[in-house]
């Protein structure tokens, strides 16, 4: 089940310094990074567009990568264009690429998607469903319920909830039980100029984490998540004014910061109690792919690597209000988590070369999923094994921002 990760209610003590603030779970072998990367730029020479813009791509349905196997599937509704044979035709070095067929479009699956979105929104009988997202095999689409109902008198079954979920949709459906998505919502004290992954100190007085950096047009930004404010001042963790919320969108869950001060174009990594201002720089913005690798960086938790990207256009209710064309990664690593509460706001990356340069990827919207114990954070909180986020794409594309 996805949960916005509200925004902590608390603060938390200052953190302390020590080996703790160049912690990081689940990394990868740069190996396999550098052929992720390799997998990433072909499947966007495959398409031709941006992330979001996958849909508007006559015949696609989908596509999954394999980094470990060096291996492209790309999933086609029809003939496919002599274009992206072409492409296909000539992979880099070391890189698979195969191509199947699919009953359904991803518009077509999107369309589905809207539907069921809408069914649910209006509160329609047996419309329970709480996320629903296209299978990247272009074979109908995902749904996630939460199985009791009713004060917990009523159980449903998955065959139920698919059942009337492909009767709205039009196409076939499989559901799965899970608890709803929540809201997550500190490196403690950030300075000018400011990085991703700083705890946040929300205009309603609560815990939430920056997002990376960006230029709109000459106006330097930073970016977090619409549900920890779409008005008012932000500040650190320690009371230092960053500066006041300008816009938001609340379908991407994203509100930009005017800031006193420049983007640093870096990000928090390591562990949340990182007082030694370890950090990366952010090269650009790229997009995500089923079965790629991603990190997200949370002033609540720290930072968590090895998080296989499951779904992508996935619309989830969370928090009594649905958001659309999300993407959704887990861990793979059963001694980690994926994200806590406190956590909303904050960069979503991917390593571009298996090294240290690393790409922008989205912002941490919601934790979902199962429950997971939380190691040391920065407060009490709820711990998941999911994280879903906004693809960093729309975000550019929207508010006009170049990523510092």
């Amino acid at each position: 089940m996805l949960a916005l990760l509200p925004a902590a209610p608390g603060h938390a003590a200052a953190p302390s310094v020590g080996d703790a603030a160049h912690r990081q779970v689940g990394v990868v072998d740069h190996r396999v990074l550098g052929r992720q990367t390799a997998l990433e730029q072909f499947a966007d020479a495959v398409t031709g567009v941006p992330e979001h813009r996958r849909v508007t791509v006559a015949g696609y349905a989908g596509h999954t990568i394999d980094p470990g196997l060096g291996l492209l599937t790309l999933f086609w509704h029809g003939d496919v264009p002599e274009r992206v044979s072409n492409v296909l035709a000539h992979p880099p070095a070391g890189i698979i690429a195969t191509v199947r067929q699919a009953p359904y479009t991803l518009q077509e699956l999107c369309e589905a998607r809207d539907r069921l979105v809408v069914a649910a929104a209006r509160g329609e009988a047996d419309a329970v469903w709480n996320g629903v997202g296209p299978a990247p095999e272009g074979t109908g689409l995902t749904v996630t319920y939460t199985p009791a109902i009713n004060g917990g008198h009523r159980m449903l079954t998955g065959e139920r909830v698919a059942a009337r979920a492909a009767d709205i949709a039009g196409v076939p459906v499989t559901a799965a039980p899970a608890t709803a998505p929540a809201a997550t919502a500190t490196r403690h004290s950030d300075a000018n100029p400011w990085s991703a992954g700083a705890e946040l100190t929300t205009p309603g007085n609560a815990f939430c984490t920056s997002g990376f950096g960006a230029w709109r047009d000459k106006t330097p930004v930073l970016l977090t998540a619409a549900h920890c404010g779409t008005s008012g001042t932000y500040k650190t963790g320690t009371g230092t004014v960053i500066g006041a919320a300008s816009d938001a969108d609340t379908g991407l869950d994203i509100t930009v910061i005017n800031t006193n001060g420049t983007p640093s174009g870096r990000f928090y990594d390591g562990a949340w109690d990182n007082a030694s201002g370890y950090s990366k720089r952010v090269f650009g913005a790229g997009h995500n792919s089923v079965g790629g690798l991603v990190c997200g960086s949370g002033a609540m938790s720290g930072v968590h690597c090895g998080l296989k990207v499951t779904q992508t256009e996935y619309a989830a209710s969370v928090e009594g209000t649905w958001h659309k064309d999300m993407d959704v990664a887990e861990r793979t690593d059963s001694g980690t988590v994926a994200v806590a509460q406190g956590d909303s706001g904050g960069p979503v990356f991917a390593s571009i070369n298996g090294g240290e340069d690393m790409q922008a990827r989205g912002i941490i919207v919601a934790g979902g999923g199962q429950k997971a114990v939380c190691s040391p954070t920065a407060a009490r909180t709820i711990c998941y094994d999911t994280v879903l986020y906004t693809p960093i794409s729309p975000v550019i594309d929207r508010f006009g921002l170049s990523i510092a």
